[in-house]
């Protein structure tokens, strides 16, 4: 799924909505008596905003030993389950963002909600590092076997979230399926992206898509084979298949069953090796 792009807030554009509510107020015709609808299109307006800004959009890896944590918590836990994770913006890299661990908060949990447990959160947050507490940018958690659209809970979390950052954050919603809903927050230039992609950094540096890319590219040759060919349409007689045998030579009733046709051809080899002269004894021939 691509990528899309909106504003986090319209103030910054608020002048320009402004104009486009009076050109269609101006250009409606019908209006209700006690009320006028009016909906506007301001898809134009948030893609010129954005493109005159000249952004890089943002890469988000994850390194392997942070995402093994996450999926461990995902496969082994048997209701909703969230976590927070450091997140390292690379020097000179500034669209490049690093998550590099998971730290799972406590929590009240149930099959459909997980609930950030106010009675120990403050313990949670003196017990973090100052390095940890200054690049805590990423919260994830699992829908378990459900979809990954964010509820309305998860949306109202988001938001509380939202008011204690100035730059960035991301979020993640995931399930045993291994689906996957992303979001980039771009506080700092009022960009939302989502359906972001996320990609797991093996310990080099190299992206695993890179790495399987590489790796496979020139040591992969599917194998082919020839398809069978009608080689004489009278006879309805095919060669070539994979399916060839000794007695593919016989005449054979398309309609024939396969055991019919195997017991045509035992018993033309059978007179093949018939010995002239040799008693008959039944219905055998003895060699």
């Amino acid at each position: 799924m691509a990528t899309s792009k909106s504003l986090i807030n319209l103030e910054p554009v608020r002048e320009q909505v402004r104009a486009k509510l009076l050109e269609k107020y101006d250009s409606t015709i019908y209006m209700n008596t006690s009320s006028v609808d009016i909906k506007v299109d301001v898809k134009e307006i948030l893609e010129q905003y954005i493109e005159e800004k000249h952004l890089e959009e943002p890469k988000i890896y994850i390194t392997t030993e942070a995402y093994v944590k996450l999926r461990k918590l995902v496969d082994d836990t048997t209701t909703e389950i969230g976590w927070y994770g450091t997140v390292t913006k690379m020097p000179g890299l500034e669209s490049v963002f690093v998550i590099d661990d998971i730290i799972v908060y406590p929590q009240v949990v149930t099959g459909a909600t997980c609930v950030q447990d106010d009675d120990r959160v403050f313990e949670f947050e003196l017990s973090l590092s100052t390095d940890q507490v200054n690049r805590k940018r990423f919260h994830g958690h699992s829908h378990v076997n459900m979809g990954v659209t964010p509820s309305g809970v998860d949306e109202q979390f988001y938001q509380d979230i939202l008011t204690q950052v100035d730059d960035y954050f991301i979020i993640m919603i995931t399930n045993k399926s291994g689906n996957y809903y992303t979001r980039f927050y771009d506080m700092h230039n009022n960009i939302l992206y989502t359906s972001i992609p996320v990609q797991v950094m093996l310990d080099d540096g190299i992206a695993l898509e890179h790495w399987y890319d590489d790796a496979t590219q020139d040591n992969l040759k599917e194998h082919t084979y020839t398809p069978p060919v009608k080689a004489d349409a009278d006879k309805k007689n095919f060669q070539g298949s994979i399916f060839d045998s000794p007695y593919d030579d016989y005449d054979y009733d398309p309609y024939e069953s396969y055991a019919d046709r195997y017991a045509r051809y035992y018993e033309s080899t059978k007179q093949e090796k018939r010995k002239p002269g040799r008693p008959k004894k039944g219905s055998r021939w003895y060699d």
